[in-house]
């Protein structure tokens, strides 16, 4: 390849050997993971602490628990939309910075008010940081090793979940529930700083945005050194709807139709299940009896389950598509019901718990691959940022459901019932995700949905003024 040439952007990208560069990125971007997951989780262990300091009934901490939670369902979209029109990786930077300031300022308030205002801010940019990371890994990965990178990736989340827990069980005595956050923020400002200093852009973001030429060949000779990428080469890239971006219309037309609803559902039901995890466990296991210490290690077995899902789905997912997360939450469901039941010896109650986090943490780490997998380079951000919009849905009904049913004196253990049954409703939405799919590629494997073109805006003919 002595001369200028054109390559065709997903063979290009496809036809990636694996690499020590793409390692670093598939790590950083499971750190990214890991630091948004660590903050998702940080409230639910530093909430009993609040309680017995200020005072306060369990129930008064549900607005910041739902502030946050309101946070994400908007930061999901709006950075979405932000990453598909100026970048993912600014979107990581700056999100995962934000979040590091904000928490350090929450280490220093005295009423729930402040706290709950910080709290959506802090969710607002937890919500960005997800969908710019799975868009840019999806769009850096080959598409044979896609779906298990974005599994792996996809770890990071329940990594970090279990994190907070291990902190609270050995710092919180000695130093207090402001460790928590201390330790979280040192952890977000060094992965935003490796981020901004080692991760490229989306190599498809730049060819498909225009404009940046010079930037996305740099990268090219990086991603495959072993073409000989001549000055003035440049990428076709056919599929490529820039009209598209920014719009969520794409995302209801065609096939679309029924398959962006049902992923809403099942992500709303699952994250109903794994925010009243995050929300209420640590709380429960305390009015059950348990110390902090305990509270906290026996907690953090249910994001620890979860890493056992991942492994499952690396080795699953390309093969078998949706089905996995079939079983995962029809088994999920009495698993979920039975975590706060305080009568099981304590070897049995850990098993349930860390079975619920493999069931109900799976399901968020293959949805999350899913995503990157069914939605296209021109709607990946947005299609991300708006199924992780629905499954906050879910997630506010946690804090909410849970202060109710206290309210109505409902005992502790039965408060995870809620959640068990909707985990009910998203298998049958997620059954109905497969049979879709299996009629699109024809088997369980699963591939890209193309635009619709009735979806995609024809720019009018300068001359002639007419499509």
């Amino acid at each position: 390849m002595g001369g200028a040439s054109v390559f065709e952007l997903n063979e290009f990208v496809d036809g990636q050997r694996l690499r020590l560069v793409s390692i670093v990125f598939i790590v950083l971007s499971a750190l990214a993971m890991a630091s948004d997951g660590y903050d998702l989780a940080s409230l639910g262990y530093i909430a009993p602490e609040l309680l017995k300091q200020w005072h306060l009934k369990p129930t008064a901490l549900v607005p910041a628990f739902s502030a946050g939670i309101v946070g994400m369902m908007i930061g999901g979209p709006l950075l979405g939309l932000l990453g598909d029109r100026y970048g993912r990786k600014p979107m990581i930077v700056a999100g995962l910075t934000m979040i590091a300031v904000l928490d350090l300022i929450i280490t220093r308030v005295r009423h729930t008010g402040d706290l709950v205002v910080l709290r959506f801010f802090v969710g607002l940019m937890v919500g960005g940081v997800f969908p710019n990371v799975a868009a840019l890994i999806a769009e850096l990965t080959p598409r044979r090793i896609r779906g298990k990178t974005l599994v792996i990736v996809s770890l990071g989340v329940p990594l970090g979940i279990a994190t907070p827990g291990l902190v609270a069980s050995r710092l919180v005595p000695i130093h207090g529930w402001q460790a928590i956050l201390v330790v979280g923020s040192l952890i977000q400002l060094l992965v935003a700083v490796a981020v901004a200093l080692v991760m490229p852009e989306s190599i498809k973001y730049l060819v498909e945005r225009g404009g940046r030429d010079r930037d996305a060949m740099r990268l090219a000779r990086r991603l495959r050194p072993e073409l000989a990428i001549a000055e003035g080469s440049r990428f076709a890239a056919p599929s490529a709807r820039p009209a598209a971006k920014g719009s969520m219309r794409p995302l209801f037309a065609g096939a679309l139709v029924l398959v962006t609803p049902m992923l809403w559902i099942c992500q709303a039901s699952n994250q109903m299940a794994n925010f009243f995890s995050l929300t209420w466990l640590p709380t429960l296991l305390q009015a059950g009896g348990a110390s902090t210490s305990s509270a906290g290690a026996t907690a953090s077995l249910f994001s620890l389950g979860g890493l056992g899902a991942g492994v499952v789905l690396v080795i699953a997912i390309d093969r078998l598509g949706v089905v996995p997360l079939v079983g995962m939450f029809l088994v999920g469901a009495p698993l979920v019901a039975g975590m706060a039941i305080t009568s099981l010896s304590p070897t049995a109650h850990a098993l349930v718990i860390a079975g619920a986090g493999f069931c109900v943490t799976g399901i968020q780490i293959g949805l999350t691959a899913l995503l990157g997998l069914l939605y296209p380079t021109a709607i990946r951000s947005v299609g991300t940022g708006g199924t992780q919009a629905a499954g906050r849905l879910g997630a506010l009904a946690a804090p909410l459901v849970g202060g109710l049913l206290l309210g109505l004196q409902v005992s502790m253990s039965k408060l995870p019932f809620a959640p068990a049954a909707l985990l009910v409703v998203g298998g049958v939405a997620c059954i109905m995700l497969t049979v879709a799919c299996r009629r699109q590629f024809g088997s369980f494997r699963v591939g890209e949905f193309s635009i619709a073109q009735d979806a995609v805006k024809v720019p009018l003919d300068p001359v002639a003024g007419t499509a």
